[in-house]
C-alpha cells in the first residue's frame, strides 16, 4: 500500500500529467455516454433502416480512420500539439451536439463523417500530447504514466455505459448526446489551460520536411504489427457484437448476465495494465502480445464450446489479460517501431481497432447467417491464431528475447523511471 501511495504522489508531480488525467477522463466519459448508443440511436430514433444505418456507422468509421490518420500526420510536423488536441475535442463535442438539431439522414451522415471523425482523434492526440509533454521535460521513461493514463480511460467505461443509460432514460438522446459534448467541452477547456512547452525532445520530433512514414519504420515488421493488430481488435470486435446475442439467444441468460460479464472485464482489465506499466520497460512486447493473442483463442474456443452461461464467468479474464496487453504494450509497441512519428505511429495504433471494427460487422454478420453464431467464435479463433502466428515469426527476425529484454538502467531521481522504481523496490 505503501509502495502505491508513493507511486500515485511521484505520478501526480509530473509536469502536466494531472490535467492530462483529467482531459482522458472526461472523454473517456463522454464516449462512454455516446459511443454504445449511437447505433441504438440511428434505429430508434433517426428510424434509419439496417442498410441505412450499417451505412451510417461504416462511412463514420472509416472517415474516423482517414481523417485521424491526417491528423496524426500534422501533429507529428508541428511543434503546436496542442491546437491539434483541441481541433479533435471540439470536433467530438461539436458532432455530439448537432446530432440534437436534426434526425435527417444525409445531415447526420454528413456530421458523422465530418465532425465525429475529427473527433475520432481525441485519443490518440491526447496520449501523443501526454508523452510528448513528459519528454519535453526531460522525463525518458514513460511507460508507467501512459498505462496508469490508459487505465483512467478504462476507469470511465467501467461505470459510463450504465450512467449513459440513466441519462437516456430520464432525458432521452438529446440529453445524453449533450451531456457527451458538455464533457468533451469541459476535457478541451482542461487542455486548454495547460501551457505547451517551447521545445519537445528531438526523438519524438518528426522530419517536417515530409508526410510520410520515417524510413526507419518502412520495413515488414510495422506491416506485420498492422496486420496483427487489427485481427486482434476484428476478433474483440466481434465478441463485443456477438457475446451478448449468443448468451441471450444460446445460453437463455438475460442483459444483466451480459452486464456482469463486461463489468468483470472491466474491472480485471485495471489491475492488469498498472502491473504491465511497472515492467513494460523490461517486456519484450511482441511477444507478450503475442501470448495474450494465445488468450484470445481460448476465449473464443471457450466461449464456442460452452455449454451453459458461467463457463463464460472465467473466461472474461482471458480476455482481460488481452485487453489490458494490447492497449499497454500495444501503443508503446508500435511508437518503437516508428521512432520520430509518435503521433502517427499512436494514430496507427488506435485504427487498426478501428479497422478491425469496420470488418468485424460484416465478417460477424455472414458468418452468424451462414453457419450459426457459435461459429463466430471460430472464425475469431482462426484470427487470433493469424495474429499469434504473424507476431511470433516477425519478433524472431529481430532477434528479440522470449519475455523480458535485458534491465533498463537504474532511474535517475525525479524521472519517470524513478516512479517505476517504487513499485519494484518499495516494501
Amino acid at each position: 500500500m505503501n509502495a502505491v501511495f508513493k507511486t500515485f504522489l511521484a505520478l501526480i508531480r509530473l509536469p502536466g500529467y494531472p490535467g492530462i488525467s483529467l482531459a482522458m477522463f472526461l472523454s473517456g466519459v463522454a464516449s462512454s455516454f455516446a459511443v454504445p448508443y449511437t447505433s441504438l440511436f440511428g434505429a430508434t430514433e433517426a428510424h434509419m433502416t439496417p442498410l441505412r444505418l450499417g451505412i451510417f456507422m461504416t462511412l463514420t468509421a472509416v472517415s474516423s480512420v482517414i481523417v485521424s490518420t491526417y491528423l496524426g500526420r500534422i501533429a507529428d510536423r508541428r511543434s503546436d500539439k496542442k491546437r491539434i488536441v483541441l481541433l479533435s475535442i471540439a470536433g467530438s463535442a461539436l458532432g455530439y451536439a448537432l446530432l440534437c438539431v436534426t434526425r435527417n439522414y444525409v445531415l447526420l451522415t454528413i456530421f458523422g463523417c465530418v465532425f465525429l471523425s475529427i473527433g475520432a482523434a481525441v485519443f490518440p492526440q491526447l496520449f501523443t500530447f501526454g508523452k510528448a509533454r513528459l519528454h519535453a521535460e526531460g522525463i525518458e521513461h514513460t511507460e508507467l504514466p501512459m498505462a496508469t493514463l490508459r487505465t483512467t480511460l478504462s476507469c470511465a467505461w467501467v461505470f459510463g455505459p450504465a450512467v449513459g443509460a440513466i441519462v437516456l432514460g430520464v432525458s432521452g438522446f438529446n440529453g445524453l448526446f449533450l451531456s457527451a459534448a458538455g464533457a468533451f467541452a469541459l476535457a478541451g477547456l482542461i487542455v486548454l489551460c495547460m501551457r505547451e512547452p517551447k521545445t519537445y525532445d528531438t526523438y519524438e520530433a518528426a522530419d517536417k520536411t515530409s508526410s510520410e512514414i520515417p524510413s526507419q519504420a518502412k520495413n515488414a515488421h510495422v506491416y506485420a504489427a498492422l496486420v496483427s493488430f487489427t485481427l486482434i481488435g476484428m476478433g474483440s470486435a466481434i465478441a463485443t457484437i456477438m457475446l451478448p446475442v449468443l448468451i441471450v439467444d444460446q445460453l437463455h441468460g438475460t442483459t444483466a448476465h451480459v452486464a456482469q460479464m463486461v463489468g468483470l472485464g472491466a474491472f480485471a482489465e485495471i489491475p492488469m495494465m498498472l502491473l504491465l506499466g511497472g515492467a513494460a520497460r523490461r517486456i519484450n512486447k511482441a511477444n507478450m502480445i503475442a501470448f495474450a493473442s494465445l488468450s484470445h483463442i481460448v476465449y473464443f474456443a471457450g466461449i464456442a464450446l460452452a455449454p451453459n452461461l458461467w463457463v463464460l464467468v472465467p473466461l472474461q479474464i482471458l480476455n482481460a489479460v488481452v485487453v489490458a496487453v494490447t492497449s499497454c504494450l500495444g501503443m508503446s509497441y508500435f511508437q518503437e517501431l516508428m521512432p520520430g512519428a509518435l503521433a502517427r505511429a499512436t494514430t496507427l495504433f488506435f485504427n487498426t481497432m478501428r479497422t478491425g471494427s469496420v470488418l468485424a460487422g460484416v465478417a460477424s454478420g455472414f458468418v452468424a447467417a451462414t453457419w450459426g453464431y457459435r461459429a463466430v467464435f471460430v472464425f475469431c479463433v482462426l484470427l487470433a491464431s493469424t495474429a499469434s502466428v504473424v507476431l511470433f515469426i516477425f519478433n524472431y527476425q529481430r532477434g528479440a528475447r522470449m519475455f523480458f529484454d535485458p534491465a533498463p538502467e537504474p532511474g535517475v531521481p525525479g524521472s519517470a523511471v524513478a516512479v517505476i522504481d517504487v513499485t519494484e523496490t518499495a516494501p
